[in-house]
């Protein structure tokens, strides 16, 4: 608290509102938050936070002292919150969204919060609980993995808002049906990667009839599934949208505000990867990507990625914090940990499976702590093996897929981030 006491005393507001979420977010000795503890000693006393705010704006105040932080850090954590939200608001702009918390860069990002109880703000045990107005995104953890935040790129946001109007968001989730496979390339002693499919102009044709049904349904956000666009097919989906979009019509048959064009193997500077991208439907704009950490098993091969050189990246949209996780990073060690500790509203996974099971309960756990609504675009594995297509998990149930393109339709999260000009 010493460090936390220093920031707000030098009016490093801010940089004490990061260092506080990070603290909430330790673990205890006895495997639980330290955010549990503080809730147990909290006021919840709304004059508190009143009193509390008028000291920061009071050059005659007294310099709050840690042991003073100590007694009620949530009272403090909700201070900052208000208060910093209010600097904002006169600015109506950051100069710098990416600040060092003094453990390492953090992003704080401010959310325009809409009335109504959205499931991340209706839980004790999760920090966006106590946050109104800021979301924070750590961009170092134990486990190692570079986080990042990306924003929508400058003269897309209002494409993107327009199509985002309204209280339902509907998902595609695409399965493909076209009997297209990927070639297996066998490394040895025992690892595999795969170097094409067996007909990519077939699968092109295919892929592209998804995107067009999706938007006569009026989605918002496809997934397409692992291991099923390579990378020159996804040069060749961008080129079409770039072609669509020639005559200036924004309403093209295929702009879809948010596409994930699956994963694939690729060969860079270091290796193999497993790689995702996602682009605006409007003209094929690169809106982020994701590079796979964990490699599945398949004929007692192991899957031959050999590096993942992109940070774990989130989107800052009008919708929502947004990221991508590729099948096992959903469920397994490292990544996932990642992901279950970052404030998502959204999780777009890409999936090779013929066993979902996995991606389900780790759906429903990121869900229920922190309001993520996941989508699992998943297409079984390369042995002909059963249909397995994904699921959509929100406020109910996972949603069941068939397969080809099913669209599930979401009440809108009640709380969207604030598009902030980024100097």
């Amino acid at each position: 608290m010493k460090n936390v006491a220093e920031f707000i005393n030098t009016k490093s507001y801010r940089q004490a509102l990061a260092r506080l979420c990070r603290l909430a977010d330790s673990p205890t000795p006895d495997g639980r938050r330290v955010l549990d503890d503080w809730e147990r000693s909290h006021e919840r006393s709304v004059h508190a936070i009143g009193g509390a705010t008028e000291r920061l704006v009071n050059e005659d105040a007294p310099v709050i002292s840690d042991f003073e932080l100590s007694k009620d850090p949530l009272l403090w954590l909700q201070v900052l919150d208000e208060y910093c939200y209010r600097e904002i608001r006169s600015n109506s702009y950051l100069y710098n969204i990416r600040i060092n918390d003094g453990y390492g860069l953090v992003y704080v990002l401010p959310i325009n919060q809409k009335s109504g109880n959205a499931a991340r703000r209706n839980q004790f045990g999760n920090i966006s609980f106590w946050l109104k107005h800021h979301r924070v995104v750590p961009l170092t953890n134990p486990q190692g993995i570079p986080v990042d935040v990306a924003g929508v790129p400058k003269g897309y946001k209002d494409w993107v808002a327009q199509y985002l109007v309204g209280e339902i968001i509907r998902i595609a989730v695409v399965h493909f049906t076209d009997g297209i496979v990927p070639n297996i390339l066998y490394k040895e002693p025992d690892h595999f990667v795969c170097d094409g499919i067996s007909d990519e102009n077939k699968r092109l044709a295919t892929a592209l009839e998804h995107i067009r049904q999706a938007k006569r349904q009026g989605a918002h956000i496809l997934v397409m599934p692992e291991l099923t666009i390579t990378h020159a097919l996804r040069v060749k989906i961008v080129a079409e949208l770039e072609r669509m979009n020639e005559g200036g019509d924004e309403n093209h048959s295929m702009s879809i505000p948010f596409i994930v064009l699956g994963s694939f193997h690729e060969q860079v500077e270091d290796g193999w990867r497993n790689h995702a991208e996602a682009v605006l439907g409007l003209d094929g704009a690169h809106l982020f990507g994701c590079d796979k950490r964990k490699s599945v098993t398949f004929n007692n091969c192991k899957e031959g990625i050999e590096c993942s050189p992109m940070p774990l990246t989130c989107l800052f949209a009008p919708l929502g914090l947004m990221a991508i996780a590729i099948c096992k990073d959903l469920f397994e060690e490292e990544p996932a940990a990642v992901l279950a500790s970052l404030p998502l509203d959204w999780l777009l996974v890409p999936s090779m499976s013929d066993n979902i099971n996995p991606h389900k309960m780790s759906a429903r756990t990121m869900h229920n702590k922190g309001g993520t609504i996941v989508a699992v675009a998943n297409q079984e594995m390369l042995d002909g093996s059963d249909a397995i297509p994904g699921f959509v998990h929100y406020d109910k149930e996972p949603e069941p897929c068939k397969t080809g393109l099913t669209i599930v339709s979401i009440p809108k999260k009640e709380s969207d981030l604030t598009l902030i000009v980024f100097n």
